[in-house]
């Protein structure tokens, strides 16, 4: 009995282990077949899909362009606007040789009078460009100080081509020309004035710039000679000289009171810090400043170039002296009430055709010229 118990139990335990087996087998083919059925609905909807894209591509097959007609410019919609030309850090009477910044610039009397009459006809051709896109009827231009260098340092009088008297009588021809060009192509005129900080009597700065300029003078002198009806001065008498514009209102000061940082700063951080003290006093739309030789245009402020280009003391003191030489021009539209434009004019011929003619004619410094040609591009 004993023995026949025994092996009724061991056949039970066999049947309950085919059991198990057969209850997980039926497990994993379930799990398989729901994920079969997971995989087929996906299929389906993937498939229902695609269908809808297709249909809406053959949908869209018939859709052709339809073209917009070329609306032309009627006369009278044109914004009013007015164009400010800056002139500043022309330094006329300084010599710059070759040879003192690694041959990258060369200027005197010559020069200068070649690069303001450059300057001239770049001036006119895009007032006639711009008027393309707006009505400008008002030029104003801005004598922004530094016409010449005077003697403020030593090499100055040294090298200079001219005194300060002599040098001061020379630009104010150029500018006269100038600014008799500026009637000849617009209904209004305006001259605003600052003064610099090299064409000063005095050794050192003081805080009545116009009594110790020459430059102050020769805007007064001018300004008195002035025959053309449509020209108007707003001669500076100091630091600070606002212009209003039809309610947008521009401030000019030559910049030699905004002090360079040296780093991320450059000039750009100093002059909106200062921008934020002058308009605590009186608000301006526009701040215009020379002084620092490079142009550079923010929301409200624009630095302007030079006419002089490199120089031995900008070598000296490590100036960059890497922008070709250019002035300023903005154009502001009166509608907006604000800046639609800021540009350089540029006025480097002189260098362009120098280093054109030592291309062809091989000379020794034809490498080096090419490879200042190149940055420049």
């Amino acid at each position: 009995m004993a023995k026949k118990a025994l092996v009724d139990s061991v056949a039970d335990l066999v049947a309950d282990e085919s059991r198990l087996a057969t209850d997980a087998e039926l497990a994993r083919l379930r799990a398989e077949v729901a994920s079969y059925k997971g995989r087929y609905k996906a299929a389906l909807a993937q498939i229902d899909r695609e269908r809808e894209r297709a249909d809406a591509l053959v949908q869209l097959r018939g859709i052709k362009a339809s073209p917009r007609p070329v609306t032309k410019s009627v006369k009278g919609r044109k914004h009013s606007a007015t164009m400010v030309v800056l002139l500043s850090d022309i330094h006329a009477e300084e010599t710059v040789r070759p040879e003192t910044v690694d041959f990258q610039n060369e200027y005197n009397l010559d020069i200068c009078d070649q690069r303001l009459a450059e300057l001239q006809e770049r001036f006119v051709q895009m007032l006639e460009a711009e008027r393309t896109l707006a009505d400008i009827h008002r030029v104003v231009v801005w004598l922004g100080g530094d016409m010449i260098s005077g003697m403020i340092h030593p090499e100055l009088a040294e090298e200079n081509s001219l005194h300060p008297l002599a040098a001061i009588r020379w630009i104010g021809e150029r500018l006269r020309r100038f600014i008799d060009c500026a009637s000849d192509n617009a209904r209004e005129v305006i001259v605003a004035t600052s003064c610099g900080n090299h064409g000063r009597t005095t050794e050192k700065m003081r805080s009545n710039e116009a009594d110790t300029s020459y430059e102050h003078h020769l805007y007064l002198t001018m300004q008195a000679a002035e025959t053309r009806a449509n020209v108007r001065w707003q001669v500076g008498e100091g630091h600070l000289n606002y212009l209003d514009l039809d309610g947008f209102v521009v401030r000019f000061s030559h910049g030699h009171s905004v002090k360079y940082q040296s780093g991320i700063g450059g000039i750009h951080v100093p002059l909106k810090k200062k921008i934020a003290a002058w308009d605590t006093t009186r608000r301006a739309d526009l701040t215009c400043i020379g002084h620092w030789h490079q142009f550079s245009a923010g929301r409200n402020y624009v630095t302007n170039g030079s006419v002089i280009g490199q120089s031995a003391y900008a070598v000296k003191i490590g100036a960059d002296g890497s922008e070709s030489p250019a002035q300023a021009a903005i154009v502001i539209d009166h509608k907006r009430n604000e800046i639609t434009k800021a540009f350089r004019l540029f006025c480097d011929r002189d260098r362009r055709k120098d280093a054109h003619a030592d291309d062809r004619t091989g000379s020794p410094d034809t490498g080096q010229r090419q490879r200042r040609t190149a940055k420049r591009r």
